[in-house]
């Protein structure tokens, strides 16, 4: 306690260090306090289900593919239903799709989030309905069981529609036209899959398991169809290892069973939290090194300040230890302070990383999963205490080693200036050294995602997004069985809106470029067919009339679908350059026949005959490669949901949004407008999370130029203040002041060239570990490296110029006497 206090009546003995050490180590402690809480919600936390190390995520994969986490393929309802039964290392296994319900009422439709789901998708997560039960496997056939259809309800739309009544169970609520019955309400906080958007129903597979009409085949008994995605929860003791080496032998026995569909099909499996992570920990982990070279440049600035202070206090150290005070008990005195500054510090740096939690909050990009669970908790507040003792050891060890190693006889001769020996002045130039190079490191990686986000942003799309609304419809199937009641329904609808005051065009497409969705198929070409499972494929679009006019796709070759492209005519079908480049090279494609497999209401998927070709777009993201794409009249196709697009002459889009939803509700008020957007917010979307790496990463590579030009600066101040004797003499026996100036800067800038050399040898080496953030960029980019050299040269050059002015000012005469 004598130390304490003893080290709070020092640092307020001399405030103005006291308040730029706290401040600098604030700022370092809460950057990091505020990134880690992202990193911890994001990428540390378990997932919120019981035993969470048990659960997995399933998908398809072609023999000897290995994806990436988060790029798991979905899978068929057959092949799922099959791993499930054979399978002998699993719990439960549960399939599950995310879709929009229209809840019917007394007026018009509204859209809620839902999930469908097989039956064990909540044991296999472990969490059971707070009331009622969960779905049985009955409830997966055709009639949805002895009730009909079923749902069961979030805890939050059960609080919104039914004010927590629990009487209702038995309840029938009409979703798409149809009744279901509710037989559970979940608990509250659950959620699952882990996005932004609460869901707020769940529904069986059941909906996929009947028929539509007799010609009909239902998606839960098409094997080819892979629209699911898969979870699991394996048995306790049971390795990820070991569930996916069972779960690929009996995929080996599919694709031998059934060659048709299941040729070269296997399976991959990795940890739920892993795949729901995807590739999101790259970026993250990138922001948390750069905020520890931040505190580490914090941290240097205040030793070096410790070091200066510990100078000036040389004689007051050796008097105590010329009464009796050992090494070590000076050591302990000088780190109590330490870490009470680190502890002042931290507390300010939670209220800075409270604040910037929020900003963080509102900057993180919403396709990152999980970013509602970030928040100030107990493991961030543990974090912070770590960081804060850490720190105040990391920055106030060596200054505390050097101040104790003192001559008592030169020390206690000094008038109160101090000495300062070679030790302590190779510390403070190593100090200075690799802050330096710290700063560049941190520069050139902001300098590399400013120049990816920068190509990134001015990639041409291959469609023109501006003043384009953008919304999704689905139409339920029980209203709409057939192609011809799909094609009636927007035949109607789309001249209605295209009617509107300032609309310019209106069309459909599904599914939307840069939305998320992806759309894939194989298809077989009439002249070279293909071995059954090894046909190619390619993604596919189905389009409304003038969907290409509206989105300005170019048309490159033949001519894009008309009216007279009905479901009774020639089928035909428009692909893209880069399907022709890759299928088609030299050739010429206009009347070739393909045979995409999307069905038709026969079931068989008809051969196509290619009419057009029309340019390439960014489908899934902007930073990914152009893929070959097929693209299918509605007309001529069985798929009830698309996204409504119009072209509108307002900035704006969003402005007509009322007027749409009117036109719907006229066309039939039980289909609701879902997901209504500006074809620019998607693309916004696409490229924020490098903005976000772009913007975080320059803030904080702007704070560490800051701290690291204050380092150069004190240290260069200090520099000159204990050389004022030295500078006089030679002033004194003639040497000219630019001669002085030129030694002051000299030194400095030898220092910051060392630091320069060291920081572009760690950068090679560092930025490879960011290729992955990177668009049309090299990680070691010279052009990049150089600019940053350049920029930390001339703010060192101006760190170190500002005191070296003020030494050739010295008046020789007042130096000469200060001794």
């Amino acid at each position: 306690m004598n130390d304490l206090r003893f080290a709070f009546r020092q640092l307020l003995k001399d405030p103005r260090f006291t308040i730029v050490a706290v401040l600098a180590l604030a700022i370092g402690i809460g950057a990091n306090t505020a990134i880690f809480s992202v990193v911890n919600a994001v990428l540390l936390k378990p997932l919120p289900f019981p035993n969470p190390e048990q659960l997995v995520a399933v998908g398809s994969a072609d023999v000897g593919e290995t994806p990436e986490p988060g790029t798991l393929n979905s899978m068929s309802f057959p092949d799922f239903a099959d791993l499930r039964e054979q399978n002998t290392t699993f719990e439960h296994m549960a399939v599950y799709r995310d879709r929009s319900f229209a809840l019917g009422g007394d007026t018009e439709a509204q859209s809620h989030r839902g999930v469908l789901v097989s039956s064990g998708f909540f044991e296999a997560l472990g969490t059971q309905p707070a009331l009622g039960r969960s779905f049985t496997l009955e409830e997966e056939g055709p009639s949805g069981g002895p009730n009909g259809l079923t749902v069961i309800l979030s805890n939050s739309f059960w609080q919104q529609q039914f004010k927590g009544d629990r009487n209702v169970l038995g309840t029938t609520i009409r979703l798409d036209g149809e009744p279901h019955t509710v037989v559970g309400v979940m608990p509250a906080g659950f959620q699952f899959p882990i996005v932004t958007e609460a869901h707020d129903l769940y529904v069986t597979t059941a909906r996929d398991s009947r028929k539509v009409d007799e010609d009909d085949e239902p998606q839960t008994t098409q094997r080819g169809n892979h629209y699911l995605q898969a979870l699991g929860r394996l048995k306790p003791g049971v390795t990820v290892d070991q569930g996916r080496a069972e779960l690929k032998t009996i995929a080996a026995a599919l694709e031998k069973q059934y060659p048709d569909t299941n040729t070269r099909f296997s399976v991959a499996v990795f940890p739920l939290r892993e795949d729901l992570v995807g590739d999101v920990s790259g970026g993250l982990y990138v922001l948390f090194g750069a905020v520890a070279c931040v505190l580490l440049i914090a941290s240097a600035n205040v030793a070096n300040l410790l070091l200066a202070r510990s100078t000036v206090r040389a004689k007051e150290i050796a008097v105590r230890a010329a009464l009796g005070a050992g090494r070590g008990r000076l050591v302990r005195q000088l780190l109590t302070e330490s870490l009470v500054l680190s502890a002042l510090g931290g507390a300010l740096g939670l209220i800075i990383a409270a604040w910037g939690t929020d900003a963080l909050v509102s900057l993180v990009p919403q396709n990152i999963p999980r970013v509602a669970n970030i928040q100030l908790d107990a493991s961030v507040l543990g974090f912070t205490f770590l960081v804060a003792l850490s720190t105040g050891v990391l920055f106030g060890l060596a200054p505390a080693l050097q101040a104790s190693k003192l001559d008592l006889r030169e020390s206690l001769n000094q008038s109160g200036r101090g000495n300062v020996g070679g030790g302590r002045h190779r510390l403070r130039s190593g100090l200075v050294i690799a802050e330096v190079a710290l700063a560049l490191i941190l520069l050139t990686g902001a300098g590399l995602l400013l120049q990816s986000f920068s190509r990134l942003s001015r990639v041409d799309p291959g469609f023109r997004p501006e003043r384009t609304f953008t919304a999704s419809i689905s139409l339920p199937v029980a209203a709409y069985p057939r192609s011809e009641n799909v094609d009636q329904f927007y035949r109607e609808l789309l001249p209605r809106i295209k009617g509107l005051p300032g609309v310019q065009a209106a069309s459909t497409i599904y599914p939307l470029p840069l939305s998320g969705s992806n759309m894939a198929t194989s298809f077989d070409i009439e002249e070279a067919p293909a071995p059954k499972g090894q046909q190619p494929d390619a993604a596919i679009r189905i389009v409304g009339p003038e969907a290409f006019s509206t989105l300005g796709i170019p048309l490159l070759r033949g001519r894009v679908f008309q009216d007279s492209d009905s479901r009774d005519s020639q089928h035909v079908m428009i692909v893209n350059q880069k399907f022709v480049d890759k299928f088609f090279p030299g050739q010429d494609v206009l009347g070739k026949r393909l045979q995409p497999g999307m069905n038709t209401e026969s079931g068989d998927p008809p051969f196509r005959e290619i009419i057009g070709v029309v340019g390439n777009i960014k489908g899934l993201t902007m930073s990914g490669d152009v893929a070959p794409e097929m693209y299918l009249p509605h007309t001529q196709t069985l798929i009830g949901v698309a996204v409504l697009l119009v072209r509108t002459a307002a900035e704006n889009p969003a402005t007509i949004t009322t007027a749409v939803r009117a036109e719907l509700a006229r066309a039939d008020a039980n289909v609701p407008l879902t997901r209504v957007r500006t074809f620019d917010e998607y693309v916004a979307r696409s490229l924020a999370r490098s903005r976000f790496n772009a913007t975080l990463l320059s803030i904080f590579a702007g704070v560490a130029l800051l701290l690291t030009a204050i380092g150069i600066y004190g240290v260069m101040a200090y520099s000159v203040a204990q050389r004022r004797q030295e500078i006089g003499i030679r002033l004194a026996l003639g040497a000219q002041r630019g001669d002085v100036l030129r030694l002051v800067v000299g030194s400095g800038m030898k220092l910051a060239a060392l630091g320069v050399l060291i920081g572009i040898t760690a950068a090679f080496a560092l930025t490879r570990l960011m290729e992955a953030l990177l668009y049309g960029v090299k990680p070691f980019d010279a052009l990049t490296i150089a600019s940053v050299a350049a920029l930390l040269s001339l703010i060192a050059l101006l760190a170190c110029w500002l005191p070296a002015r003020r030494a050739v000012n010295v008046n020789p005469l007042i130096a000469l006497r200060e001794q």
